[in-house]
């Protein structure tokens, strides 16, 4: 069982990132509950996501519950942060340095170094995939992504997850 939160701006790729995972927990036979809350429904307004995996009956995850928050955003972070339990984590973008519980990514400058800023989603979640049990595998989103049937689409995808898992793995590196 799991409870994230997933939060950033309108057009950060926060609505696909629940339908992905959602969808992959489903197909593994998972129970999942999602709830999503847009801002001003614009591009850049303040958006987040409730995802629940496991046998949950309300699609919101209450106050002090999350055991994981992937922010798209700094400012988003401090706006969610106050859903996560104690000892949860949070997976952040952004060019600050790593601290306890909070792993950052540069992930809108690797999405860049592959050619299109839109795979910053993607980049984030790879790194936080690699680093905790978000209810669903690396390998398990690296496998849907796969079957994507646009060429461009899927290679850039794969190269994102790949480029945010390069850089958990080098972080744990550190770590040890």
């Amino acid at each position: 069982m799991v409870q994230l939160i997933l939060c950033g701006r309108g057009g950060q790729g926060i609505v696909f990132l629940t339908r992905l995972l959602g969808e992959i927990a489903t197909q593994k036979g998972l129970d999942v509950i999602s709830s999503e809350t847009h801002g001003m429904a614009v591009r850049g307004g303040s958006i987040n996501s409730h995802l629940k995996i496991g046998p949950f009956s309300s699609p919101l995850v209450r106050t002090g519950h999350a055991d994981y928050l992937l922010s798209m955003d700094e400012s988003e972070t401090s706006n969610n942060e106050h859903f996560l339990r104690n000892g949860g984590v949070v997976f952040e973008n952004s060019l600050l340095p790593s601290e306890h519980d909070v792993f950052r990514v540069d992930a809108g400058g690797l999405a860049r170094s592959i050619g299109r800023i839109q795979l910053e989603n993607v980049v984030l979640l790879g790194f936080a995939a690699s680093l905790a049990d978000l209810g669903v595998s690396f390998d398990d989103i690296e496998e849907k992504l796969a079957i994507e049937k646009r060429e461009t689409v899927r290679r850039n995808n794969l190269m994102a997850l790949k480029a945010g898992s390069k850089v958990a793995t080098e972080l744990k590196a550190l770590i040890n």
